[in-house]
């Protein structure tokens, strides 16, 4: 406000432009609380591809594949919002995706094979991606592994496991009880984009109302500071790993009653998209930064960038080539926004 009091003052701005002066003050200073947002950055870039998107295929916009695009969002978003809080507190969890698919064939096993209440048995998938989030927690933080290397070697670990327990098969005829979890749809919103909001919303708050939250963005700022502070570190890392865990295994049961069967191959390729959502929606690479509302729209992003190469005829064997350079794009975003921080 003093800035435009002060440019009304000014004898340079009486006369011609007077009045334009405090407009054009405000237009840009909204201009730059757009640019400095990521994720207004990134829903514009969002919009601007969608109507691209839709000129070359009408077909885009139709209620009923946008239903479809919000519904497969949600598998990712899932995954990427537990990514995002690990590379919030400077770690980085490689097993997002294998334990999404372990968790459900975990559930689809206990269904196919016991009486158990198939919503019981969805609860235990959870307990399941909790537990994988804790074995990495403890081994990152008081065994002092490598975080890299810890989930990268627990994804190879999961992987071997969906194999030796399915034999490479589906788990078929699952309860018809589940499957409105994965396809129905309060009005025209799918049910897992409902979970997903309702996830983030929770996420929101508590990164940004509670000081489990910004002890969390401390932990990612510098950890040593933290620490001197008397935050608890290894606890907090250990319970973004187990939250990862859970909200990869969530992801994976509702896939699970998507397909209504116990897919060993589920989660495979969402390991990609949970880095470049994050990123791409602001989170840091070396820890501290990061929101809830960015990596939505990343994820948004991601599923619509596949959604267009069926849209638009192109053969699905792009989709590794267009998400990888979409990934590149975002490591050099995350590395000009260090820079310019630095």
């Amino acid at each position: 406000m003093e800035d435009i009091e002060m440019s009304e003052e000014s004898p340079m701005n009486r006369g011609w432009g007077s009045e334009a002066a405090p407009k054009t003050g405000w237009l840009r200073r909204t201009w730059e609380t757009i640019i400095q947002s990521q994720a207004l950055v990134l829903l514009l870039f969002l919009i601007i591809i969608s109507t691209i998107i839709w000129l070359i295929s009408p077909r885009f916009l139709e209620v009923g594949n946008l239903a479809v695009v919000t519904r497969q969002t949600s598998f990712i978003a899932l995954v990427s919002l537990g990514q995002m809080l690990c590379l919030i507190a400077g770690v980085i969890d490689l097993s997002v995706g294998t334990t999404a698919g372990f968790a459900g064939i975990c559930a689809a096993l206990l269904m196919h094979n016991t009486t158990m209440n198939p919503y019981l048995a969805m609860a235990c998938g959870l307990l399941v991606g909790a537990t994988v989030g804790l074995v990495n927690g403890l081994l990152v933080t008081r065994v002092k592994l490598n975080p890299f290397i810890t989930t990268l070697s627990m994804s190879f670990i999961i992987s071997g496991l969906i194999l030796v327990v399915t034999g490479g098969w589906a788990i078929p005829n699952l309860p018809e009880s589940i499957q409105w979890l994965g396809k129905d749809s309060v009005g025209s919103v799918p049910v897992p984009t409902i979970v997903t909001l309702i996830v983030a919303v929770i996420l929101a708050f508590v990164l940004n109302r509670t000081f489990i939250g910004r002890h969390i963005y401390a932990i990612g700022g510098n950890k040593d500071a933290a620490l001197i502070v008397g935050i608890q570190v290894n606890r907090l890392t250990t319970l973004v790993y187990i939250l990862s865990g859970t909200l990869s295994a969530l992801a994976g049961v509702l896939m699970l009653a998507r397909l209504a069967s116990g897919q060993p191959t589920v989660g495979d390729t969402w390991l990609l998209p949970s880095f470049a959502a994050p990123i791409l929606g602001g989170a840091a690479l070396n820890g501290g930064a990061g929101s809830v509302l960015g990596t939505l729209v990343g994820a948004l992003l991601m599923t619509v960038i596949q959604n267009a190469i069926v849209m638009t005829g192109m053969t699905v064997y792009w989709e590794n080539v267009v998400i990888g350079l979409v990934l590149v794009a975002a490591i050099v975003l995350d590395r000009v926004r260090t820079a310019k921080r630095g």
